[in-house]
């Protein structure tokens, strides 16, 4: 920071380059001695003079057009693999094009900022449109096309005129990423160039929840497994007949993590706590008799009560306990229970007490399913109450069926698929929510689905030798956050899992979690930060904190003149200075991010380098 460069002064240069044509004519014409000599040191002059006046004009362009990449499929392909390498340290991902942000740069932009939007230089007003573009054409870059939409400001990808790939290496992954930007911005364009490089990687597995189940990509993720061979797995929630089954209960390590996928559903309080307490209650009687539990057989259990679980359980805890003559020791006890209008079961229960529980020999999940049983029976109805609206969604309908499968209903042919499979399987699994028309239900599954994804993960780090790697792309993560994600993330790496975590503002996370320490839990696990264009001035100042800071120059004129009273009419002084002061200043101004135009953004790689670029729109 030596010297201070003005970009945005005239271009004097044109001056000079017309006095050096001038005098190269005149030397020719003028017939002087070795006129040959003095020509060519005009010509010599006369080019560098144009070259200075080429680059001036190659920037006052770059800064006054847009610019849109449109890549071929197999190009990207090419340049991606170009940064795959053997090298763990090396081996990187493909973000498109740009340029790395420097001080330089950051001086450039508040140049920029501080003038006003006319005195931004670029092409002449007064020039015709087809000539614009026939210049725009010439000064395009490689596979680019003029961009005319009018949102965000063309200057901020033209600040450097050199562009190269974007590397986003692999081992900065595992801190997770969080991808943030208005409606409209490019994430969805940006997702599709994250599926298609992790689908052609035949090591990673990629999991994809969208609550939006936006078209494009589902296209996009379909044909790259189509022309890798995987296996495209699409669970849509709108379209069943199109979808695969899906079991979000299957995987767990603990009986407990069941009723809680469930109960973390409900709003906090009381209630909450007791729908836990009777759902884990009836896991643990179906897990001891031999179930499997899915959401159907609980909301069976919720409506219609435990009686009948509780007399399988007992019919199997009393052999086992050395009572092969059970039967007989019941009718006894009916004896006594039927003179006040009791049961059969009553009876078993009374004799599981007396001879069992009393003494020490019961089992846990017997006991808890004798204390619901003997719950009263309309504050119990009053308790479940509060979960059975959403094991409804959940369990019942079409979108029952594609959660709690039925492996012996040979009538439907869809497959029936868990997280722990497509991660063994190493296939591509698609999770389109309808949260646009059935909000409430594409939380709930999506919630859900996170869950076992954490428990999978837990397994993955508990158990494999060799973690596989396992790309999760969550989009409007606001809507299906939950503690189970924030434990991925907190420790997911150790278990393969790199996150890509999209949302459009800060503030969806503290609606969603209720308070802003919970939203900074979150975004404190995202190491790494792609910003497409924001409109939460919040978000945005955020994100230049993350950037960190710098030193730009500013240049200070003052100029003054002063005359006296006595002088003579002609005498008078003056004094003009120069001063360039340094003022620290985000390495990236707010303004920039809240003004950037459509496909174009900034990355931050955590404690590395920054970069600004453009996602490129794929072609087949």
């Amino acid at each position: 920071m030596n010297s201070y460069i003005n970009h945005f002064r005239p271009i004097f240069e044109f001056r000079a380059a017309v006095g050096w044509t001038l005098a190269a004519i005149l030397v020719l014409v003028s017939g002087m001695p070795n006129a040959g000599y003095f020509f060519l040191l005009c010509l010599v002059f006369l080019l560098v003079r144009s070259t200075q006046i080429w680059r001036a004009l190659k920037f006052r362009l770059a800064i006054s057009t847009k610019w849109l990449t449109v890549e071929k499929i197999d190009s990207l392909l090419a340049q991606s693999k170009k940064l795959r390498s053997s090298d763990k340290d090396e081996d990187a991902m493909y973000l498109g094009t740009g340029y790395e942000w420097t001080q330089k740069h950051c001086q450039l932009a508040h140049d920029i900022l501080r003038m006003p939007s006319t005195d931004i230089p670029g092409l002449p007003k007064w020039i015709p449109k087809e000539t614009v573009r026939a210049i725009e054409k010439a000064f395009a870059p490689g596979s680019s096309i003029a961009d005319r939409s009018p949102q965000g400001k063309p200057w901020i990808a033209g600040l450097e005129s050199t562009k190269q790939a974007i590397p986003f290496h692999y081992k900065a992954m595992g801190g997770h990423t969080s991808i943030s930007g208005t409606t409209g911005s490019g994430k969805t364009r940006t997702f599709e160039l994250i599926s298609t490089q992790v689908i052609h990687n035949p090591n990673d597995v990629l999991i994809v929840i969208d609550p939006k189940n936006d078209p494009d990509w589902v296209v996009r993720c379909r044909r790259e497994c189509e022309r890798t061979g995987r296996k495209f797995l699409y669970w849509k929630q709108a379209a069943p007949s199109q979808s695969i089954r899906l079991n979000p209960l299957e995987n767990w390590s603990q009986p407990s993590e069941i009723p809680t996928r469930i109960a973390q559903l409900m709003e906090e309080g009381p209630f909450r706590q007791f729908a836990f307490l009777f759902i884990d209650r009836s896991v643990k009687g179906e897990l001891y008799v031999g179930d499997k539990p899915n959401l159907r057989s609980i909301l069976q259990y919720a409506q219609n009560g435990i009686n009948n679980l509780l007399e399988r359980a007992l019919q199997r805890f009393f052999p086992e306990a050395g009572k092969p003559d059970w039967d007989e020791e019941v009718a006894g006890y009916m004896q006594q229970v039927g003179q006040k209008g009791g049961t059969r079961l009553d009876a078993m229960v009374r004799m599981y007490i007396e001879r069992f529980a009393n003494v020490g020999n019961g089992h846990e999940s017997i006991d808890g399913l004798i204390s619901t049983f003997q719950h009263d029976r309309d504050h119990y109805g009053r308790i479940i109450a509060s979960a059975l609206p959403l094991l409804q969604m959940l369990a019942t309908g079409e979108t029952g069926l594609m959660l709690a499968p039925k492996a012996d209903d040979f009538d439907d042919d869809r497959e029936i698929w868990d997280i722990d499979k497509v991660i063994k399987q190493k296939a591509v699994l698609y999770v389109g929510a309808d949260s646009l028309s059935n909000s409430m239900v594409a939380q709930a599954v999506m919630s859900m689905l996170l869950a076992d994804i954490a428990s999978v993960a837990g397994a993955i780090y508990n158990f494999y030798a060799k973690p596989p790697e396992i790309v999760l792309v969550v989009d409007e993560a606001a809507e299906a956050v939950n503690e189970q994600l924030v434990q991925l993330l907190n420790k997911g790496r150790g278990a393969g899992f790199k996150a890509f975590i999209a949302y459009q503002t800060r503030s969806d996370f503290t609606a969603k979690l209720g308070n802003v320490a919970k939203m900074q839990q979150v975004l404190g696990n995202l190491n790494n930060q792609i910003v497409l264009r924001l409109e939460d001035i919040d978000t945005a100042q955020w994100f230049a904190e993350k950037a960190g800071t710098t030193a730009i120059r500013n240049l200070v004129v003052s100029s003054s003149t002063s005359t006296g009273t006595e002088a003579h009419v002609g005498e008078f002084s003056g004094s003009v200075s120069r001063s360039a002061q340094l003022e620290k200043v985000p390495l990236i101004p707010h303004d920039l991010v809240m003004q950037l135009p459509n496909l174009q953004y900034f990355l931050r790689i955590s404690g590395g380098a920054v970069y600004q670029g453009r996602i490129p729109i794929i072609q087949d």
